[in-house]
């Protein structure tokens, strides 16, 4: 527990922070560019157009794509906003420009864990502070109704979108990852002891059974809790590099796992 009450000291600021407004300085197609300081590759955010004083709307998803600390410029990569579900409200149709605002990690004071035991689950939400944890059971009973006792990374951006959940947290191979829960971009990863205990399948949840749908992705059982969420970690975010280096030190230069990534060494 201690372990991870430190790394959330060191990576509190970074990721728990207020959410970052500021403008577009240029459009070109799908990409922005955005200066502002502490963003990391992967966090996820809107775009914002202001009327007046008085209204305003978002009009397109946004991803930190590149960054460069040297001078806080990022560029973004900018998608359709997907955050309304409600096909009977109008929405316009609106292209990103220069003075339009960039808002990075909104929602990331909510946040959802995947730990394999009921104690891990308490010792990780215990140590992080000024967080709003969104309690797995709630993410169990949407996986149900999707029909996905193996949940999908699909599973986790459309939840955490529908219910502005910004972090993701995973236990496994004794390290906390923590992601981006829209983009499933590794943010951070620290060294992290589970608690003892048998791993649940999919994850310490009091759901006592996720309903399968008959067939397609996601709708087995889940065999094994760590190999499965160590590879769509992997999987997601095949170019990072420090990535490769930790499952390499972990696992051994022959572990499967490093297959996934797109490295060259």
């Amino acid at each position: 527990m201690m372990r991870i009450w430190l790394y959330s000291l060191i990576s509190f600021s970074a990721l728990c922070a207020s959410p970052i407004s500021t403008p577009l300085l240029t459009v070109e197609g799908e990409r922005a560019a955005i200066e502002a300081p502490n963003l990391r590759v992967g966090m996820s955010g809107f775009i914002v157009r202001k009327f007046d004083t008085t209204h305003s709307t978002i009009i397109a998803n946004a991803r930190v794509e590149q960054t460069n600390p040297s001078n806080n410029r990022a560029i973004l990569q900018i998608s359709k906003y997907d955050g309304l579900s409600q096909s009977a409200l109008p929405s316009g149709i609106w292209s990103p420009k220069p003075s339009d605002e960039a808002i990075i990690a909104y929602d990331y004071g909510r946040a959802l864990v995947i730990a394999p035991n009921e104690d891990t689950y308490e010792s990780i939400t215990k140590s992080i502070p000024n967080i709003e944890w969104i309690h797995p059971d709630n993410y169990a009973t949407f996986l149900s109704h999707e029909g996905h006792p193996t949940p999908l990374v699909q599973d986790f951006h459309d939840y955490c979108t529908a219910n502005s959940i910004g972090l993701l947290y995973i236990q496994s191979a004794q390290t906390l990852f923590t992601l981006d829960c829209k983009s499933f971009t590794l943010l951070d990863s620290a060294p992290s002891i589970p608690k003892k205990g048998s791993a649940q399948t999919p994850f310490f949840t009091h759901v006592p059974k996720i309903r399968a749908a008959w067939w397609g992705t996601g709708s087995s059982q889940l065999g094994s809790y760590e190999p499965y969420y160590l590879e769509q970690i992997a999987l997601n975010n095949s170019t990072n590099h420090n990535l490769y280096e930790l499952y390499k030190a972990k696992f051994s230069d022959k572990s499967a796992l490093l297959h996934h990534f797109q490295i060259k060494e």
